[in-house]
């Protein structure tokens, strides 16, 4: 059959085809604005109809050490070996009273005076900081949120309550001219990660056993509970028992020791949070018996716990060093390994752990931030980027 051409207006032709167009996508969004609707719907009902999740009574009475062994992020694919060792219990829900009283549990000793806030919508906490004041480092804003972040990690793993990062960057984000946001963190029922227990005190055992280091294995467990301990964590405290070995060895466990929970199916789990699996943003020194040590949790692929000897130091540059940060037994100080925010909250991290770990064993200790002149002369002792640390 031949082709016959009509005559055509082709503005009102132009016109009809617009307005065909138009339907159509107007139709289509009114199709993807109910299936949107019913979405929200079923997952509003689905939510309605979750018994909530329970608490396990004994979490408040979890001691610091069972606590920092047994802390690990969460999430929704119900496997511990695929990707975080943690499994959210997607058939329960965590009521917002919950999540209120993990953020209320979660406080720091502050070491600036500026704002620090965690605001929590529904299931998820901004962690929330601003410019310091002229004066103040606005690395000491980082290093306080980082604290702030694992005070929650922290609570989460006594409680038995899931947990998972959510980045907004390696340097965090400017959400206002004052404001900053550096993660979120999303709560949420969990299920028993190690062997039907919420908690474990057992060393890392699968895949790449526990290699013996040259420090005292760290207890695992312990009498102080940490949701007490972490209510009564100060900066400085005046303790009752003398640093040993033994308790020094626990400390640089508790900053950055390793723990039996996977990543990825690797063997990385420590007492903190890394990014990504990352395992080397920050680093871990021991200044004592007129030695540099670094702090050694990995050797000849398994996990372990050690000190490896970097300097000597001059005894007078020793005792200088000691008495300037008033520890007369031992410094511990941490260093950075790049220049992302991310690495300052990792020195946090560490930080908090050591200062809640001091705490229960009530050693006598100061935490410290570093100025400028401070970091110069640590730094000269060869500690890579100082910023922060502990003496004993």
């Amino acid at each position: 059959m031949p082709y016959i051409a009509y005559p055509v207006n082709r503005r009102k032709a132009v016109k009809l085809f617009g307005l065909g167009l138009a339907g159509a996508t107007g139709l289509g969004l009114t199709i993807a604005f109910w299936k949107d609707k019913a979405k929200e719907k079923v997952k509003s009902t689905l939510g309605h109809l979750r018994p909530l999740f329970h608490l396990p009574a004994e979490g408040t009475q979890v001691s610091v050490e069972k606590s920092l062994n047994s802390r690990c992020t969460s999430d929704n694919d119900g496997d511990s070996n695929k990707f975080h060792w943690g499994k959210i219990d997607r058939w329960k829900e965590l009521a917002n009273a919950q999540a209120d009283q993990v953020v209320s549990l979660a406080r720091i000793p502050r070491f600036t005076e500026g704002l620090l806030d965690i605001q929590r919508k529904d299931n998820v906490l901004t962690f929330i900081s601003a410019k310091t004041k002229p004066g103040v480092p606005q690395s000491w804003a980082m290093v306080e949120i980082g604290m702030l972040q694992q005070a929650v990690c922290l609570v989460c793993a006594a409680l038995g309550v899931g947990m998972v990062f959510s980045n907004l960057g390696k340097d965090g984000k400017w959400v206002t001219d004052r404001e900053y946001a550096a993660i979120d963190i999303k709560l949420g029922a969990m299920e028993p990660s190690y062997e039907g227990s919420y908690w474990s005190s057992s060393p890392p055992s699968e895949k790449n056993p526990w290699l013996i280091g040259s420090l005292p294995d760290p207890a695992r467990d312990g009498v102080e509970p940490l949701i007490t301990t972490l209510a009564g964590v100060k900066r400085k405290n005046k303790g009752s028992a003398r640093a040993s070995r033994d308790s020094i060895s626990q400390l640089l466990w508790a900053g950055r020791g390793r723990t039996p929970h996977l990543y990825n199916s690797k063997p990385w789990g420590m007492t903190i949070p890394t990014w990504a699996g990352e395992q080397n943003i920050s680093s871990l020194y021991l200044i004592s018996e007129n030695k540099l040590f670094r702090y050694v949790n990995w050797n000849d692929n398994r996990p372990t716990h050690s000190l490896v000897q970097l300097n000597a130091i001059e005894p007078d540059q020793f005792k200088e060093i000691l008495e300037s940060f008033s520890a007369p037994r031992a410094l511990i100080v941490i260093g950075k390994n790049e220049l992302f925010a991310r690495a300052l909250w990792e020195v946090g991290y560490q930080l908090m752990n050591m200062l809640v770990q001091a705490s229960s064993l009530d050693i006598s200790h100061g935490a410290f931030l570093l100025n400028e002149r401070e970091k110069e002369n640590l730094g000269k002792m060869g500690i890579g980027d100082p910023i922060a640390g502990l003496a004993i």
